[in-house]
């Protein structure tokens, strides 16, 4: 177990707030800097298609399924049911200003399919403990299968 300094141990804490693993913010969005930024590797948020940096906590907070109630990503599109999210063998780093965590996500979808991904995130803080950077690294291929296209994958029939 890596010994942790004291703003090392700070962004861990934040970050859990993030995932809502410790008391934290309502707004999940205010554990960002004022000009924090958000990159996610799939440009389809309502409002800002085709934006893979969403800057401001306005941006962010767009993009937060308990800011936007779990909303789809774009119109018809499917989404999770927050209820049913969940987080798996997750693992958390800290170096300095950084702050990498894995985890497995699964979750039912609100059209009854199952979804499960992996995902890494990478968060960078300033000295106030605020998140000034964060980037989502996932399968967004599967993402995209499962939320948008709506159908599962058939095996042929010999």
């Amino acid at each position: 177990m890596p010994a942790y300094t004291e703003t090392e141990e700070r962004n861990l804490r934040v970050v859990r707030q993030m995932f809502g693993e410790e008391p934290g913010p309502d707004d999940k969005s205010t554990l960002f800097a004022e000009d924090g930024a958000w990159w996610n590797g799939l440009p389809m948020i309502p409002g800002a298609e085709g934006v893979m940096e969403h800057r401001g906590r306005d941006a962010i907070r767009n993009i937060l399924p308990s800011q936007n109630k779990g909303r789809g990503l774009l119109p018809g599109r499917d989404t999770y049911r927050l209820e049913t999210c969940r987080a798996h063998d997750v693992v958390m780093l800290a170096d300095g200003d950084y702050v990498v965590r894995q985890q497995n996500f699964t979750a039912e979808t609100k059209l009854g399919q199952q979804y499960a991904n992996t995902y890494c995130f990478v968060f960078r803080f300033n000295e106030q403990g605020e998140i000034t950077y964060l980037t989502e690294h996932w399968n967004t291929w599967q993402a995209h299968r499962v939320l948008m296209n709506n159908y599962d994958v058939q095996p042929a029939r010999p």
